[in-house]
């Protein structure tokens, strides 16, 4: 009888070379659909169980909770829950820099305002603390070890918490994530905090996997090199075809370079399962990787199971059979809000899946239980039945925005009460074509990582002529491009 699960792959030959590398400083870089992930489970579990006299963690981290999760979920699979068992875990790196400070902060090294140690890290400051559009975001800064209030004056206004808001809050001890890497981004510049850094992680931590490598900014890639400083085995992996966040700082070009000055040894996952019994796909993947020329065939949206796009609005100005799972409208924070709640209905009742921003919405509106998101529900209902009825745009939005506004902690202002007439529209063509059957439509970023049968791609002149060149993997835009024509099992087609 087989040792092996239903549905469970035996290793290929560069995945047990991978998984089983005996080098303290290992890079994985991975095709797509080569079985990143796999690997990775495997190496957690290794090494999570080859040393058991040595109590310190072994860690995976990632830059998504979704990614994250991922990893967690086939550790766990495989390796059983114990496998996580502290300290051991598999985190986001934020996760990481959080217990960073705390550590900082708890043995003096840097001092928070009032003395607090302990510090409750939000995700956004939003429907925490009131914003308003400024041109000065207060940021956290460093006066000597103190870590101080301070603003930035920024090219355009944004919406940013108020100063006195802000300090009095940091005051309590709460921050979000970004505020915890301005401090770390200024405090790593000290050598002695860096030294105990070091020892901090050599102490605490014996094995670092790093998923999606290049998706780190500088101060990612300070941590991974000092922790490689305090003697950790750490893996790397990530894929440069697939580095799509450089908007949000990310720098995929220095990556190499940090390969190169720490002296890591390289592994390759070029078989790809993704596209076995498809010619056309893999032909496409060959000649997109060599930078060759590549020409899509035609389709229509009917034709796949999702379509991508490297921005939203690409797609909610396509087909309206593609139902788009983010809504951008341009008006402010609570019309964002309120229509990626009736998206999400929309969406999970015609794919089961929620919209993108589900979450950030749930935030900005206070929803923080789900009772209330539910007792909502008939409200967001009744709304889209009155879309789909042809009824008066301003009265849909004025009787829904009047029953968040009762049910929900938010109060806002009479422009963020402003209907968005553009939105609804949208949401409109979409409940006309519903009838005929929708497609979900999601940006590059979105689809990294996953797969399905058929896919469209919704091409920018610009992308069409990249692909008549060749792709650059060094430009971001032909890279988002990759992604999406790398997600296909079968057949990607331009609709």
């Amino acid at each position: 009888m087989s040792n092996y699960e239903p549905g469970t792959r035996i290793l290929t030959p560069e995945q047990v070379l991978a998984t089983a590398s005996p080098h303290r400083l290992l890079y994985i870089e991975a095709f797509p659909g080569s079985g990143k992930t796999t690997v990775s489970n495997q190496r957690f579990g290794l090494h999570r169980y080859a040393r058991t006299t040595d109590h310190r963690a072994v860690v995976a981290v990632s830059f998504t909770r979704s990614a994250t999760e991922e990893i967690r979920s086939r550790v766990s699979r495989q390796w059983g829950p114990s496998s996580l068992t502290w300290p051991h875990r598999i985190v986001t790196l934020d996760t990481i820099l959080n217990d960073l400070l705390a550590h900082l902060l708890r043995y003096g090294i840097l001092h928070w305002p009032g003395g607090r140690q302990e510090l409750e890290v939000l995700d956004t400051w939003r429907s925490h603390l009131p914003t308003t559009y400024i041109l000065d975001k207060p940021v956290l800064a460093l006066n000597g070890t103190r870590i101080v209030t301070d603003s930035v004056r920024q090219a355009r206004r944004g919406s940013y918490v108020k100063p006195d808001c802000f300090a009095s809050a940091v005051g309590e001890g709460r921050c979000t994530h970004d505020n915890v890497r301005e401090v770390l981004q200024l405090a790593l510049r000290i050598e002695g905090i860096r030294a105990s850094v070091v020892t901090y992680f050599a102490t605490t931590i014996r094995s670092l996997l790093v998923d999606e490598v290049y998706d780190a900014n500088d101060l990612d890639l300070g941590v991974i090199r000092l922790a490689a400083n305090a003697g950790l085995v750490i893996t790397l992996v990530g894929d440069p075809w697939q580095a799509l966040y450089g908007f949000r700082g990310a720098r995929p070009e220095n990556v190499p370079r940090l390969l190169s000055q720490l002296g890591f040894e390289r592994s390759e996952l070029q078989t790809s399962f993704r596209w076995r019994g498809s010619a056309a796909q893999t032909s496409l993947a060959r000649q997109l990787r060599r930078k060759e020329r590549a020409v899509l065939p035609a389709g229509q949206a009917g034709d796949v199971d999702v379509v991508l796009a490297r921005q939203w609005k690409l797609l909610w100005d396509a087909d309206p059979h593609i139902l788009p799972l983010a809504v951008r409208p341009k008006t402010g924070q609570f019309q964002e809000a309120v229509c990626t709640l009736l998206l999400n209905e929309l969406a999970q009742s015609t794919f089961g899946r929620p919209a993108v921003d589900l979450i950030d919405a749930r935030t900005s509106l206070g929803i923080m239980e789900s009772d209330t998101l539910a007792e909502l529900r008939p409200h967001l209902r009744n709304a889209l039945e009155r879309l789909a009825g042809q009824g008066n745009l301003v009265g849909i939005w004025t009787d829904l925005a009047a029953a968040m506004v009762t049910m929900t902690p938010v109060e806002p202002s009479e422009s963020q009460k402003r209907t968005p007439r553009a939105a609804l529209a949208n949401l409109r063509t979409r409940l006309e074509a519903a009838r005929e059957g929708l497609v979900p439509g999601m940006t590059c970023h979105q689809a990294k990582g996953r797969e399905w049968d058929r896919v469209g791609v919704r091409l920018e002149e610009a992308d069409t002529a990249a692909l008549r060149r060749g792709l650059d993997p060094t430009d971001e835009a032909h890279r988002a491009l990759y992604v999406a024509l790398t997600r296909a099992r079968h057949l990607s087609l331009a609709v």
